[in-house]
């Protein structure tokens, strides 16, 4: 997980919630300007940018998948998938263009926020997930706005560097 600021479990779930929405919409964005033919273009780290936004999607998923459990009343133990590349290159087939990965992305962020308005008052319990033992708001605040952030950076630098 990156780096946590405390400020940030300050932060309303709709905050937390809007702040997500428009990283997507600027990991949308600059998805759509790189455009389908260099989409799987690699950078100097053999990362394309639909990998980098099938791999948001893999961890909102895995989120997903942590608060159901949780609201389940099941254990949300499950290990690290979503970095794995095989899970990486499963979201990436079943969504084969730029557009229906970008519908994913927005799909999983909204059930992540769907699961979480639902264990609103319960956001402050901690539960062991694949990140470790953390608090339901430090999952929420990491994953929606900490890889959301870093996937709309390196896209935003992708997309710069094709520019220069």
């Amino acid at each position: 997980m990156p780096a946590h600021d405390p400020a940030l479990d300050a932060l309303t779930l709709a905050e937390i919630e809007e702040a997500a929405g428009e990283l997507h919409r600027r990991i949308a964005a600059s998805l759509r300007a790189i455009g389908e033919p260099r989409a799987d273009t690699p950078d100097a780290d053999g990362i394309t940018p639909r990998r980098e936004v099938a791999s948001l999607a893999a961890t909102l998923e895995l989120a997903g998948l942590v608060l159901g459990a949780v609201a389940a009343g099941a254990p949300a133990t499950v290990p690290r998938i979503d970095r794995h590349p095989a899970m990486v290159a499963a979201v990436m087939y079943a969504a084969p263009s730029v557009a229906a990965l970008l519908a994913r992305v927005d799909q999983d962020r909204r059930l992540v926020a769907s699961l979480a308005r639902t264990l609103e008052s319960r956001l402050g319990e901690e539960h062991e997930t694949p990140w470790g033992r953390l608090r339901l708001r430090r999952v929420l605040v990491d994953v929606l706005l900490g890889e959301g952030a870093r996937c709309a950076m390196a896209l935003e630098a992708r997309l710069g560097e094709a520019q220069v």
